[in-house]
């Protein structure tokens, strides 16, 4: 699984409680029994430049971002600068809750953690600022701010430190003088990034019988979608009995449709196709007005009136949809990795991005997307070395090397040495994935996102459960949503 999986909210609230009770470390300790010690200071400061440590400490997920790539160049790493690196991993919601845990305690025992973007608005005052540190950089070529995914840079790392919820500057090219300029600073650096995408048959798309099938009944040619409408044709062309006996056994699409993050994220990339958005600039709730209305309705139109999906739909989550795929039952299914058919399929794969919608000016598509960063601990004795590890760990050459463990990787350069790889199919998901990345589309930046996405979700399953229309359905969601904001502080 490579997106938020759980929220844990009590668990969370009462961990981030803790920190006003933390406010002075009296000689604390962490589970692993070492000192807590009070913030130092940025870049250049006596515990974190003054010498080289001998170990740095990494927290850092399993395969949702990609470990296997990391413990490699960490060995690199080691043998290259002589400093020894231990990496503790956690699958997503244990590393949630120690992250959360380890911050709020103020404890120093680790320099780096992968941090989720949801989970910066929450943490934000126990990461480093990391514009100093960027600023003097000794080694530009490691850090190449201009080489990575501007979206992914301004989405996953960069934050207002007193005001987490707003947007930072638009930029095609990422300038750290425009990113402080307007007040913003970097709290981490882009290391692994998801985005919703589609795997399809390739087989089936080419074969002959079903181009000249598919031309015959839509009176076009049989391709790869580029918007919702074509992909419903596509979904509805595919959707059939293959035993002749009576019963539909292949379907169109999958949906992650399950009360559930990833019901959220798939109802969120439909809104955004509308030209929609969960918030409106003052932080209330706009899912729930036309646009809203709309990309609701074609979502559950797929389950409930096409049923281009298979009957288990509402129960899927991003591991139920790559296990439909692999068994050769959809003809095209979305997720956030490569999804790969059994062999015994006998098929083939393919990639492409998330369909769009025609508006009037052009297809505008709003895939879901999120990273994962690299940031520094406040409460580190070694801020400095700690960033030269995020920053080589993170840099153009390093991430090249993440590709052969099909590293979700954040820079340019990265995708654009993608295109030498020999396997076709894995190349064509590095095209897709890159550039799925340029025009995603991200989570709220708040606080309580787990329970906004939770009220959310509750009025989908409404909706696509029968129990509400589309329109009631949103819009009891959104009074709840309206309601947690206002308790949360955000109406003040």
């Amino acid at each position: 699984m490579r997106v938020l999986k759980g929220c844990m909210i009590l668990v969370l609230v009462l961990i981030i409680g803790m920190t006003t009770a933390c406010s002075t470390n009296n000689g604390k300790t962490n589970s692993q029994g070492s000192a807590n010690t009070a913030d130092t200071g940025g870049a250049g400061n006596a515990s974190g430049a003054a010498e080289k440590p001998k170990e740095l400490r990494i927290l850092y997920a399993t395969a949702e971002a990609g470990s296997e790539a990391i413990l490699d160049a960490v060995k690199k790493y080691e043998t290259e600068f002589g400093i020894k690196v231990s990496v503790d991993t956690f699958p997503y919601n244990n590393l949630q809750e120690k992250v959360f845990s380890e911050l709020a305690q103020k404890s120093d025992y680790y320099d780096l953690m992968a941090i989720d973007t949801p989970w910066v608005p929450q943490l934000i005052q126990h990461l480093e600022p990391l514009s100093s540190y960027m600023s003097a950089t000794k080694n530009p070529d490691l850090l190449a701010l201009d080489d990575y995914i501007a979206k992914v840079f301004l989405d996953t790392s960069v934050f207002k430190l007193d005001a987490p919820n707003e947007q930072p500057p638009a930029m095609n090219t990422i300038s750290l003088d425009a990113i402080t300029g307007a007040g913003f600073e970097a709290v981490g650096l882009p290391i692994q990034s998801n985005a919703l995408t589609v795997s399809y048959r390739k087989d089936l798309f080419e074969d002959p019988a079903n181009q000249a099938a598919f031309k015959e009944q839509f009176g076009r040619e049989l391709a790869v979608p580029n918007t919702l409408d074509e992909y419903l044709d596509v979904a509805k062309f595919f959707t059939r009995d293959t035993d002749n006996d009576g019963k539909i056994d292949m379907y169109g699409t999958t949906l992650m449709a399950k009360k559930h993050e990833a019901g959220f994220v798939d109802f969120k990339s439909f809104l955004s196709d509308f030209g929609g958005s969960i918030f409106d600039a003052n932080m209330k709730p706009m899912f729930n007005n036309e646009q809203g209305v709309k990309a609701l309705e074609l979502y559950g139109s797929w389950i409930n009136e096409y049923k281009v999906t298979p009957p288990g739909t509402t129960t899927y989550t991003w591991d139920e949809v790559a296990t439909v795929f692999g068994s050769g039952q959809v003809a095209m299914g979305m997720n956030y990795h490569d999804m790969q058919l059994d062999p015994k399929v006998n098929g083939k794969t393919g990639y492409f991005l998330f369909p769009g919608r025609e508006d009037g000016s052009g297809n505008v598509r709003g895939p879901h997307f999120g990273s994962w960063e690299l940031s520094v601990s406040k409460y580190s004795n070694n801020k400095q070395a700690a960033y030269d590890l995020a920053e080589w760990l993170t840099s153009p050459a390093t991430q090249e090397g993440y590709i052969p463990f099909k590293q979700h990787v954040t820079r340019l350069s990265s995708y654009k040495a993608a295109q030498a790889i020999e396997d076709e199919t894995v190349r064509e998901f590095y095209q897709v994935l890159g550039e799925s990345l340029k025009v995603g589309v991200g989570r709220p930046r708040i606080t309580n996102y787990g329970q906004v996405s939770e009220a959310v979700q509750v009025g989908m399953n409404d909706y696509l459960t029968g129990r509400k229309g589309a329109k009631e359905a949103l819009d009891s969601a959104a009074k709840q949503v309206e309601a947690i904001m206002e308790q949360a502080g955000y109406y003040k």
